[in-house]
């Protein structure tokens, strides 16, 4: 059975208070969500006493090249504290949460978590893409913050030191570049062209595909994420004469590489895809007039496993959201439990949380959402189950299962699953 630690008093009464309150609302904690360009975009307002409260954020893509997944990952989050929180919090107090934009660029994700350390966070949700999480990590492990990213799946992260305060509930990407290799071959393609982002999740995944791909890869193109067009590199991709395509890409510059694409006739090939692509809406923001031109254009990204905690969270979003969740929103809701389940086995410290996350993970009995915080309340040894699968953190950090889905683009500018792999 786990002991609980003793609560440790704050030294300090956290303060998220905005600027426009006043009066009697000024011990009233606040929970914001703030875009790259200061707007608040929803705020709730609870009140906490002194002592033992767990003040949490995410940094997750409100705007930028990954604003396709972003808004319902930090919904997952927000859906995790509000369960919490109507289970009564943890350590007897109502959980601080504060919601902040992480863009695709490393300075908004920089200023995103200096702003959470200043308002006294002790775990933070993100960042979504590894790139940025690299960028972050050294303030938040610096501050002794914890950082559970839902969606890194850079290799990178297996062997970083970061002195245990790091976790992530996404695979990494040497798992999924042997599936997506497979994938590929399944389909007869033998001579392929890659073109992919010229960050640590586009070189990460295209090293991983390259070793474990049994053609040849005839042309690899880089792309920079903020250049304003993509003729050159998918001209470098159809001089290669390839009989595939693989795009490690995001859906905003994605869809300038398949504009470039089709003025060149290289959409008559099939392209293949990781999960960076799995958005439903790209199809219409590629070809408005035409959405079916990918169809049938085929990806991997990772999946969640049937069940009843993937049920529960299915409900729970679309019941609270009233729309269905999209890519890594069940690892967010993960993660966030996760944070939340290992504050209240503690303090609500940074340290105390990193110490007991792997424990939350796994090992004794079988729970999901709000029933894992009741069994941690009670001193009884539990296994969070999450949204995406079990998730049993190894001694790095990485989820210790891995589950993915085959995925495809729909004539109707959908996106449906077809099948999944691993597990």
């Amino acid at each position: 059975m786990r002991k609980r630690l003793p609560a440790i008093a704050l030294l300090a009464v956290l303060a998220l208070v905005a600027a426009a309150c006043g009066g009697d609302d000024a011990d009233a904690d606040t929970t914001t969500t703030t875009a790259a360009d200061g707007t608040t975009q929803a705020t709730t307002t609870t009140m906490a006493d002194e002592g033992g409260q767990l003040v949490m954020a995410s940094i997750l893509p409100l705007t930028g090249d990954l604003a396709a997944f972003g808004p319902a990952m930090e919904n997952a989050v927000r859906l995790a504290v509000n369960e919490a929180n109507a289970a009564g919090g943890v350590n007897g107090e109502q959980i601080a949460y504060l919601a902040l934009d992480s863009g695709t660029a490393e300075q908004i994700a920089q200023d995103a978590a200096n702003d959470a350390i200043a308002q006294g966070t002790a775990g933070v949700v993100g960042a979504a893409g590894s790139g940025i999480s690299l960028s972050i990590i050294d303030l938040l492990v610096q501050s002794e913050v914890v950082q559970v990213s839902p969606s890194n799946t850079s290799a990178q992260f297996t062997t970083l030191a970061d002195d245990g305060w790091y976790f992530r509930t996404a695979p990494s990407d040497a798992l999924q570049g042997a599936f997506t290799a497979q994938l590929v071959e399944d389909s007869g393609a033998s001579n392929v062209a890659v073109i992919y982002r010229q960050d640590s999740y586009g070189q990460g995944l295209f090293e991983a595909f390259e070793a474990a791909f049994g053609g040849t890869v005839v042309a690899n193109a880089p792309y920079a994420p903020e250049a304003p067009d993509y003729d050159a590199e998918v001209t470098v991709l159809a001089q290669a004469d390839p009989d595939a395509v693989v795009c490690i890409c995001f859906p905003a510059t994605g869809a300038l590489i398949h504009n470039a694409a089709f003025e060149q006739g290289l959409l008559d090939l099939p392209w293949f895809y990781t999960d960076g692509m799995l958005d439903p809406t790209f199809p219409e923001t590629a070809f408005p007039t035409d959405p079916s031109i990918v169809a049938g254009f085929q990806g991997t990204a990772p999946a969640s496993p049937t069940g009843d905690a993937i049920e529960a969270f299915t409900a729970n979003f679309e019941a609270e959201y009233g729309v269905e969740f999209t890519l890594f929103a069940p690892q967010s809701y993960d993660a966030a439990w996760l944070i939340i389940l290992a504050a209240e086995m503690g303090d609500a410290s940074g340290t105390s949380i990193r110490d007991n996350m792997a424990a939350a993970s796994a090992g004794g009995q079988k729970c999901i959402g709000a029933g894992c915080l009741e069994l941690a309340k009670s001193g009884t040894d539990f296994d969070y189950v999450g949204a995406s699968g079990e998730i049993d953190f190894d001694s790095v950090g990485d989820p210790g299962t891995a589950l993915y889905q085959i995925w495809q683009y729909t004539q109707d500018g959908d996106t449906e699953q077809v099948s999944t792999v691993g597990g």
